[in-house]
């Protein structure tokens, strides 16, 4: 059956770009009780929900149709706006299976989708033994209706829900680029689903349990499949894919923009309609900012555009509002009240999610090219993201079961790092939280002056965030290091920020702008004036630990396998940890030649140790064999551990920004 979403993901208006605007009347009206805005609609309606019912009278064309005012309660019941937020209404089982149904006069310009007995229904199991039986005495249903949510996935197209997407995207053919074409059925679905598999645990804010194609905004969906294809490694696909969603989703901003300015007065019921379909947009924009922010150099322009759009509807759209966390109550409950509280429970988590990994993504947008943020920390007044239990829980049922722990504002947990309080938070509340430190950092570091250290004061503060942080991050159940643990990537993508951030405090790294102009010769440019101390024992041990992740899985298996590992965090912090690792080495051997090992502190000795335990791990062990003075030694150390990053970064990326990084580390390596 049909779960019903929560409404922040709306279908869009499959009738914009065609007809005038919708004045949301109804008047074409079937016995059953649904009405519709068309008459082909309702003719769509009946032919496939009524046709083997004798008694169903045919459409007759009602020039003089009543007013939608005067047709029955229960028929328009549904034109009302507040009728979708009814409580009542997110606890029904199962919606009309033509709810969402498409239908045109146009001819159709795309290839008839298979039936159902065709390709997509295999999977990745054995066929059972008597399924080919089956498929001969079993008629097929074209209905779309599904009739059990639970047994549906989130990439699953029914054939009436493909043929309306087609003919959606074909509404804004005038605004599409020239090269767009229509994917199949086949490819949209393997392309969501590597979206859901593959990219979808980096930022979680789509909730896959309750995710349907059938009201998803098709500019969503095809930019999630955009990101599903470039997982895929099917680039030149999952170009058109990002460059169809991000057309529809200017032509949909553009014709909201044009009605705001017309300043008509909407129902209040209207106004939170369109602000809770707004989220649809919002988690559009971030999919496209993500696809865009690290690809080739012809289109990181489209990531800082749409990002200031990004950041200005996540600010209309509630991020500096706090609203009222969902309780969840320990009581038994009935199968009505546990279905109506999973659905109010997902709503404020997905909308929590979706602000949050807004703001998030745009942080990155900092930490890699230093522009500054679109939103900034205390624009964020809304609550962390709670556990993945619940939010990966698939049923009611099962999410009741499970551990619904409360969560606290943003800006109170972010306070409570610098007061030494610990407390376990969600991986995703820790992901969330590591970006506030470094913003915090970013900003105190334009106070300062740029390229300077931080004061005393102002560094003993965030060294104290930052461990405080590491305790909290340590507490949480969800948090691992291992790249293969089903545990998500959260917990090492964080990890990898934390890395970041220490390398920021103790040194003058600033963020890389050879990444923002894609300039490969000025990464060899790049260095940091490092002043010895415990701070910077701290951020070199920690650049040491990054190198020492795949060293320990393996150089070849890391460059020949789509890991975790990969992600934007870990390739931004593994440059700058190669780049300190470089500089700290250097400063050594200057230390040691000028002045004698003994000079060294003991804490040194031991880093040094710690990265030759490194290298001995690797194919280029013998270089440590060499007999040379101490100071040589550590040189050479510098240029080995570069020549080890320079090898990491070989082999075929997802990302294009890597394939940069890579170069600039192999001349790096070579300058050496």
């Amino acid at each position: 059956m049909v779960f019903v979403l929560f409404l922040q993901i709306l279908v869009h208006q499959n009738t914009a770009g065609r007809m005038p605007r919708d004045t949301r009347e109804k008047p074409f009206a079937c016995q059953c009780g649904q009405a519709f805005t068309r008459k082909d609609l309702l003719s769509r309606h009946l032919r496939l929900s009524h046709a083997q019912l004798s008694d169903v009278p045919p459409v007759e064309e009602d020039e003089d149709h009543e007013e939608p005012s005067a047709l029955n309660t229960d028929e328009t019941r549904q034109d009302d706006p507040g009728f979708l937020f009814d409580p009542q209404f997110l606890t029904q089982d199962m919606l009309p299976p033509t709810l969402f149904d498409f239908d045109t006069n146009l001819p159709l310009m795309y290839p008839r989708s298979p039936s159902s007995n065709d390709f997509p229904r295999f999977s990745s199991r054995l066929p059972e033994l008597d399924s080919a039986e089956r498929l001969l005495n079993t008629d097929e249903d074209h209905s779309g209706a599904f009739t059990d949510y639970r047994s549906m996935l989130p990439w699953s197209f029914s054939e009436s829900a493909y043929e309306g997407f087609c003919l959606e995207v074909e509404s804004f053919s005038a605004v599409l680029p020239h090269h767009w074409q229509l994917p199949s059925r086949n490819a949209l679905s393997r392309n969501l689903e590597s979206y859901f598999r593959c990219a979808q645990d980096n930022l979680p804010f789509l909730h896959s349990a309750t995710f349907s194609v059938a009201k998803t905004d098709i500019e969503l969906l095809l930019a999630a499949a955009s990101l599903g294809a470039l997982n895929r490694f099917e680039t030149s696909c999952s170009y058109r894919l990002y460059d169809m969603a991000k057309a529809i989703l200017s032509e949909n901003l553009r014709r909201q923009d044009s009605e705001s300015c017309t300043g008509m007065p909407a129902q209040q019921g209207h106004s939170i309609l369109q602000r809770r379909n707004g989220f649809g947009k919002i988690q559009t924009l971030i999919l496209l900012v993500a696809y865009a922010s690290w690809a080739g150099k012809d289109i990181l322009p489209d990531a800082i555009s749409l990002g200031g759009r990004l950041g200005m509807l996540a600010k209309q759209h509630g991020i500096s509002e706090t609203q009222e966390l969902t309780r969840v109550s320990g009581r038994r409950m009935d199968v009505a009240e546990t279905e109506r509280a999973w659905c109010e429970w997902v709503a404020a988590e997905e909308r929590r999610r979706t602000l949050l990994s807004a703001y998030v993504l745009l942080s990155l947008h900092n930490i890699a090219y230093g522009i500054p943020p679109q939103l900034s920390n205390r624009d964020i007044c809304v609550f962390l993201p709670s556990c993945a239990e619940p939010w990966k829980a698939a049923s009611s049922e099962e999410w009741h079961r499970s551990n619904v722990y409360s969560q606290c504002l943003f800006q109170q947990a972010l306070r409570s790092l610098f007061n030494g309080n610990v407390s376990p938070v969600s991986s995703f509340a820790n992901y969330v939280l590591i970006h506030g430190l470094l913003q915090q950092m970013s900003v105190a570091d334009d106070d300062d002056a740029i390229g300077r250290p931080l004061r005393p004061d102002k560094a003993k503060s965030f060294e104290t965030a930052l461990r405080t942080w590491q305790l909290c991050w340590e507490l949480t159940q969800e948090s691992t290091l291992d790249p293969l643990s089903e545990k998500g990537p959260l917990g090492l993508n964080a990890t990898a920020l934390l890395r970041l951030a220490y390398i920021r405090l103790s040194s003058n790294l600033a963020p890389c702008r050879a990444l923002l102009f894609r300039e490969i010769n000025d990464i060899v440019v790049e260095r940091s004036c490092l002043q010895r101390s415990s701070l910077l024992d701290r951020a070199v041990l920690h650049a040491a630990h990054a190198l020492s992740i795949p060293v320990r899985l393996g150089i070849e298996l890391v460059t020949h396998t789509r890991l975790p590992f990969r992600s934007i965090e870990n390739s931004l912090s593994s440059l700058e940890c190669a780049l300190l690792l470089r500089d700290w080495l250097a400063m050594v051997a200057t230390i040691t030649g000028s002045r004698g090992p003994d000079k060294l502190r003991r804490t040194e000795r031991e880093l040094l140790d710690i990265v030759s335990g490194i290298i001995k791990e690797t194919s280029l062990a013998e270089t440590l064999d060499i007999h040379e003075d101490d100071s040589s030694r550590y040189q050479r150390m510098a240029t080995t551990t570069l020549r080890l990053w320079a090898q990491i970064f070989q082999g075929v990326h997802v990302l294009e920004i890597d394939t940069l990084i890579g170069s600039g580390l192999q001349l790096l390596a070579e300058a050496a």
